[in-house]
């Protein structure tokens, strides 16, 4: 008698389990409009910026973020409205919040010319059915950028208010199941500096092309020294005169004052070894006075401090360059030179 009742069992129980098995194989969500409980779904929000510091001139945006962590994909729906979507709330330092925005003033980016509705709005059956059903797959995000004044009442923003504490909850079916939402996993806190502006960027093309492209003195200098410190003496010489530069130095100075130009030549010759071999003057780190640069029409001096390695001992040198424009480029053509204090 046991037996046909074994079997029986077995022709029950083997038609659920290939249901269980196909449900949990589907691309879809099974869970169907009223889908309850996101959170255990596994639907999380996330509030994040890469910016929390915002000048009184300054639109306060960040992201918000729905990850899909669960096992299931999860459908959610879009309104054209986003105020019908998202809800942010933004408390200061005492707690208070800035009053919330009523769906029906929701304008966004409107214009006469651009539509306020979602940039992801796709209508399906116009004004009746106002939302767009997307499938969020496991580990899949939908990203929106979040302007804080499209949302909040901006014009009540009080102005000893500096911190601002950021939580959103997200209405995943706002026609269909208006009471369920989900509260963001994390929180935003940005400080809204109020006594700081931002400067507009110059965005003429004439504001780069009146004026032309110039090396200056400063730059020059700055660019023969790092030369030396790398040691690319093909580069530190483009910015030598050495014919000037060796009247500076009296023990060449003197084999160049010679009226042979075999002696000329050997003189510029040797100085060029000894500038760029010179082991004993090591370069081991400098710094361009800025506030010590003259530069005129033609002529320009900026003055260097600078720590050399001297026969073993580290001593500190400031050292001014004399510069002249030569077919419109700076060339340094003396130096001076003296222990700093």
């Amino acid at each position: 008698m046991t037996r046909p009742l074994w079997g029986i069992a077995i022709l029950v129980f083997v038609p659920s389990m290939f249901y269980a098995a196909s449900w949990r194989n589907n691309k879809v969500d099974q869970q169907g409009n009223f889908t309850e409980n996101f959170s255990s779904s596994g639907l999380k929000l996330y509030v994040s910026s890469p910016k929390v510091r915002f000048a009184r001139n300054e639109e306060i945006t960040f992201r918000a973020s729905l990850v899909n962590e669960g096992a299931y994909p999860i459908t959610l729906y879009l309104h054209e409205n986003p105020l019908k979507n998202f809800t942010f709330i933004a408390r200061d330092d005492d707690g208070r919040s800035l009053n919330v925005k009523e769906e029906m003033y929701f304008q966004g980016a409107m214009s006469a010319k651009n539509d306020y509705r979602d940039p992801h709005f796709t209508r399906f059956t116009g004004e009746t059915y106002p939302m767009r059903k997307m499938i969020l797959h496991v580990g899949e995000k939908y990203e929106k950028q979040i302007r804080l004044s499209d949302y909040v009442d901006w014009n009540a923003f009080p102005a000893e208010t500096k911190t601002l504490l950021i939580t959103a909850n997200f209405y995943p079916n706002p026609i269909q199941a208006q009471r369920y939402f989900l509260t963001s996993a994390t929180s935003l806190k940005l400080l809204y500096d109020q006594s700081r502006e931002v400067l507009p960027e110059k965005g003429k093309v004439s504001d780069v092309t009146t004026e032309p492209l110039a090396v200056s003195a400063r730059e020059i200098v700055y660019l023969m020294l790092s030369a030396e410190y790398t040691k690319n003496w093909s580069q530190y010489f483009k910015y030598l005169s050495l014919k000037d530069i060796i009247r500076d130095y009296p023990e060449y100075s003197r084999l160049y004052a010679q009226n042979s130009h075999e002696e000329q030549t050997h003189a510029l010759a040797e100085f060029r070894k000894y500038l760029s071999g010179r082991g004993s003057h090591k370069l081991i780190r400098f710094r361009v006075l800025s506030g010590e640069a003259r530069e005129g029409a033609s002529s320009a001096e900026v003055r260097v401090r600078a720590r050399r390695n001297v026969e073993g001992f580290e001593r500190d040198y400031l050292t001014t360059y004399y510069l002249t424009k030569r077919a419109s480029l700076w060339q340094i053509t003396g130096v001076e030179s003296r222990l700093a204090d």
